[in-house]
């Protein structure tokens, strides 16, 4: 199975609308940084966020970077210790929202996924509702540009249309 980094951002927001099981359901398990489950627990998490990262699922692994890069240092403490994680490690995917994060990845031939690519790709497993469950991260507190969401859509119902033969 391959392996899955994940920075804070995606875990929190799955956590908080309740689809975190996806995780587990298209990439078997998550590999996250002390740093993140820091970030997890902060005081200013929602109760249901520190509650789930205070004892995280089996599925769940903890694992410290050697060594972390200097051309990190800008970013946050879990972008750059999952960034570490996912190069040292050779991860497969590197989950981050952060725009600045992600072409960190993209620099280092990661292989960034966001949140709402995720979500894609767990409803093209029929794993939830596409629509429904941005619907629902737009209820969240998570920064989501509406014309950002509006392409995403539009791009995953494309997809879908493609894959199916309706679209032809």
């Amino acid at each position: 199975m391959e392996l899955v980094v994940s920075d804070t951002t995606p875990l929190h927001y799955l956590i908080l609308i309740g689809r975190e099981t996806i995780l587990e359901k298209l990439y078997g398990s998550i590999m996250v940084s002390p740093a993140v489950l820091d970030e997890l627990t902060h005081p200013s998490a929602p109760a249901a966020i520190s509650t789930w990262a205070a004892n995280p699922p089996s599925w769940i692994s903890v694992a410290t970077p050697i060594a972390i890069p200097d051309r990190f240092d800008s970013l946050d403490a879990g972008e750059r210790q999952a960034l570490g994680l996912a190069k040292e490690r050779n991860a497969s995917w590197v989950l981050l929202d952060d725009k600045v994060a992600r072409r960190f990845a993209e620099r280092e031939m990661l292989k960034p996924k966001g949140t709402l690519g995720i979500v894609a790709d767990a409803a093209r497993s029929n794993l939830l509702d596409f629509a429904h469950t941005v619907e629902d991260l737009q209820r969240t507190s998570m920064h989501l540009d509406s014309a950002l969401v509006s392409e995403i859509i539009h791009q995953f119902h494309r997809n879908e249309m493609g894959r199916s033969g309706r679209g032809k």
